[in-house]
């Protein structure tokens, strides 16, 4: 049976420029997505290797109105410098929030690429990004809208303690982004956000409905929270028809966490899910599979044979949105035996029993 989601696909020869659409893409560990309306482009995180480039050159895009770098670990700007080097193609605006705490050499050499680029041309520059930004971000006919962090939070950045926060850590004010596809909510690009990220997200008001979510950190766990309650809270927010998670095959500790898979089905137990490789939790390490089920997309995991749903394209059409891979290619690609023990496909938990109070033995009265 077809899935609702997928409609017909469009007639041969339709013209790439009209597609309205985000690619989340097969990076491995770690998160990249490409925003377009045609060859209009915007970049939200940019993990290393080549992937990203990859996609901008297959869509034919020479120049990024927004390039967005949801936090400093290297899974996320780690493919930041590449990008704005690239002398083949020029960037609108480099939004990205300032972290003192991080002393490394790939938020160094990002911080450095901004400036050399700056000095070249064909930039835009670089600034802050936050709930309170007063800029409207536009990509074409596409908005990325910003729901977290606040301008408090982003203003903070990471520390060890601030007066109104507390500790801050890197994921904790990760940049959340929804992408509205003709003003109609399409992808939620949770970045690495955590419990208390969410939590400052619901006290400000934010809405995160979507019909796709990529669901933060990679499936990993969320800070200090409880990773179940975590990920049935965030999901039930949400409320999405497909949950992707971007990770990589074969990686240990293996993502996404079972725990988390449990939350996840428990809020949405009809939501289509789909990692990007294959986990360690799914399939045997060494045991190669097919990638004919996926889209004509670059995908990191073809190389190393770990495809599940590899790169995901989510585009508007007429009838809602479309997807590709289609959603019933992959299902038939994981209940097709391709996949030893497919995390996803297991039954939905139940609620964790409490555990059986201990009697304590009576104390006569002695009074």
């Amino acid at each position: 049976m077809t899935d609702p989601m997928t409609p017909a696909e469009p007639p041969l020869g339709q013209q790439l420029e009209a597609d309205l659409a985000v690619t989340v893409l097969d990076v491995g560990h770690g998160n990249s997505a490409v925003v377009r309306d045609g060859s209009t482009c915007a970049v939200i995180d940019a993990a290393p290797g080549d992937i990203v480039q990859r996609e901008l050159d297959r869509v034919r895009c020479n120049h990024i109105e927004h390039l967005i770098i949801s936090h400093s670990d290297k899974d996320h700007a780690g493919g930041g410098p590449q990008i704005l080097l690239d002398p083949l193609r020029t960037v609108g605006i480099a939004w990205f929030n300032p972290d003192a705490k991080k002393n490394s050499q790939i938020w160094e050499r990002l911080i450095r690429a901004v400036y050399t680029r700056y000095r070249r041309g064909g930039f835009g520059g670089h600034q802050m990004l936050h709930t309170e930004t007063p800029q409207t971000l536009y990509c074409g006919r596409a908005r990325l809208e910003v729901c977290h962090p606040s301008f408090l939070m982003a203003g903070t950045g990471p520390t060890e303690a601030s007066p109104a926060f507390g500790k801050l850590d890197t994921n904790t004010v990760s940049i959340v982004v929804r992408v509205h596809l003709d003003e109609e909510p399409a992808v939620l690009l949770a970045a690495d956000m955590d419990a208390v990220a969410l939590k400052h997200i619901q006290q400000n008001g934010q809405q995160l409905s979507a019909p796709v979510l990529v669901f933060p950190h990679h499936g990993g766990l969320p800070g200090k929270a409880d990773p179940r309650s975590f990920a049935k809270e965030l999901t039930e927010l949400v409320t999405p028809r497909l949950v992707i998670f971007s990770i990589r095959g074969g990686l240990r500790p293996a993502n996404p966490h079972q725990e988390i898979m449990a939350g996840v089905r428990l809020a949405a137990p009809d939501a289509h899910i789909a990692c990007t490789q294959l986990s360690v939790h799914c399939h045997e390490e060494k045991q190669l599979v097919s990638d004919r089920h996926l889209a004509v997309l670059p995908a990191a995991g073809r190389k190393s044979g770990r495809s599940c749903a590899g790169s995901v394209t989510v585009t508007r059409v007429e009838t809602g949105l479309r997807f590709d891979p289609p959603l019933e290619a992959h299902r038939s690609f994981v209940d097709g035996g391709a996949v030893a023990n497919p995390l996803c496909r297991l039954p939905v938990p139940g609620p964790r029993k409490a555990p059986d109070t201990v009697r304590q033995k009576e104390v006569p009265d002695r009074t």
